[in-house]
């Protein structure tokens, strides 16, 4: 998403500034009268400036959270009108699907603000003929599509991004753990008097700029939440016994979107934290 590449491009602009205002404000590069260090350091600390007041006013990472709330509101909408889930059953149902979708659909529109998405060029374009032929199909046909289609293609997802954001905690904490190894190191041999360079400050400004991404990234908290989500919806695609009747598949697939929702809801709150910081 365009949000959400504008928000890490711009943090890493922010932190790569501050760390090489640190970096560069522990020691000076004399050039005739001008001292290149303390150019660099105010350069830094000007771009960091700037960056920060776009984040606070341009808030791409408002938009981020809005558009992928808006996509997944849209997504679970569109599967449960195809499949017949609650509250589109084909059974004791709405007697204009149809309409209802795109009453649903408006109502998601009108809850953004940060931005405006794209229009439909037509009315009918929010529900294709796809969507119309699935819904058509027998319960069988469509417990199938929904199996493979929907809850383990979803769980695939989960399962590589849990394992993704897994390997980058880890590898982050073997950097930052370097990194403050590298610190101890040089702390003794400054002590020592063997350097006399502030390498500890350095070190410093880099492990806090490191924390600080992996706070934004939340690698650790997003590998629990999509490896949990995994291994609920593994646990709806592996029932033995799927509903035999419309309505109790109605319920079932309403059940099973919920829990798809859930992980997108714990990742909305833990990230809006973040930003707020």
């Amino acid at each position: 998403m365009i949000g959400q590449r504008r928000f890490f491009v711009t943090t890493v602009l922010r932190l790569g500034s501050l760390a090489t205002a640190a970096v560069f404000g522990t020691f000076s590069i004399e050039s005739g009268k001008v001292d290149i260090a303390a150019l660099i350091t105010g350069s830094a600390l000007a771009a960091a400036l700037v960056v920060e007041v776009y984040l606070l006013t341009a808030r791409p990472d408002r938009h981020w959270f809005e558009a992928r709330a808006a996509a997944e509101s849209a997504k679970t909408l569109a599967w449960r009108y195809a499949v017949g889930g609650q509250p589109f059953d084909l059974n004791g149902g709405p007697d204009d699907p149809d309409r209802l979708l795109l009453g649903r659909m408006l109502q998601i529109v009108r809850q953004m603000r940060g931005f405006a998405p794209v229009p439909f060029e037509e009315e009918s374009h929010a529900v294709t003929a796809e969507m119309r032929r699935i819904r058509g199909l027998p319960l069988a046909e469509r417990q199938e599509l929904y199996r493979r289609g929907r809850i383990q293609d979803q769980r695939l997802w989960y399962r590589s991004r849990a394992l993704t954001n897994e390997h980058r905690a880890i590898g982050w904490s073997v950097a930052l753990a370097s990194i403050e190894a590298i610190g101890l190191i040089a702390a003794v041999l400054g002590a020592a008097r063997v350097i006399d360079l502030d390498v500890p400050g350095i070190v410093g400004a880099l492990a806090a700029a490191g924390i600080a991404w992996t706070q934004t990234r939340q690698y650790r908290q997003l590998a629990q939440s999509y490896a949990l989500a995994a291994f609920e919806l593994g646990t709806v695609a592996n029932e033995d016994h799927w509903p035999v009747s419309e309505p109790e598949w109605a319920h079932f697939v309403d059940e099973a979107e919920e829990t798809i929702s859930r992980e997108h809801m714990l990742w909305a709150a833990s990230h809006s934290l973040v930003s707020d910081l």
